[in-house]
């Protein structure tokens, strides 16, 4: 048991890459923590709007990926087949990599909570985590627009938004993805390149 080597575990998804970008050619992607900074403010505030418990979704937010800090990132797909695993595998490798961070934190430092937290996300038990569940989504929509008014993509990044648009079911989430779609419109970047 050991912070130290906790800190140092979950430091290293500053330098992961994420997958689903890297996939489609964009050049110099975004990290897991980058990602996860953007989600956790935009958690903290949707949870206000929403009444909900802000620090339980900053929580979920902030943890929800840690275990790719072990097993490394794995892009999902719109259609399962098209992953280079199956979600069960990706469910197995952060399952053991959530139980190897919960090993270096111990009980007294909360591996207990980070469990619990974990699980509430991933069967979605809560309000907050159905939330930030699909935040999560959203935040990719945000970036891929970025990437999209960059021009910095090889392959279309339309997954991305079907994608989103199949798992956003929050009225004030879908909102703000239908205000997204309306600016992506407008700009004309959503060319395709192939």
């Amino acid at each position: 048991m050991s912070l130290v080597e906790f800190f140092e575990t979950v430091g290293k998804l500053k330098g992961e890459k994420r997958q689903g970008w890297i996939d489609r050619g964009v050049k110099n992607p975004e990290s897991v923590s980058d990602h996860s900074f953007r989600l956790s403010v935009m958690a903290l505030f949707m949870a206000k709007k929403l009444g909900l418990d802000e620090c339980k979704a900053v929580k979920l937010a902030v943890i929800h990926d840690l275990p790719e800090s072990i097993c490394g990132d794995t892009a999902s797909r719109i259609k399962e087949e098209l992953q280079k695993i199956p979600n069960s595998e990706k469910k197995a490798k952060e399952d053991a990599a959530l139980c190897e961070l919960c090993k270096m934190l111990g009980p007294k430092e909360g591996a207990g909570d980070l469990k619990c937290l974990w699980e509430e996300y991933e069967e979605k038990k809560s309000a907050e985590a159905k939330l930030v569940y699909e935040l999560d989504r959203l935040e990719a929509i945000f970036q891929a627009i970025e990437y999209e008014k960059a021009g910095n993509f090889e392959v279309s990044l339309q997954e991305f938004y079907d994608f989103a648009n199949a798992r956003i079911e929050i009225p004030e989430v879908r909102a703000i993805f239908e205000e997204l779609m309306k600016k992506r419109a407008k700009s004309g970047k959503s060319a395709r390149k192939h």
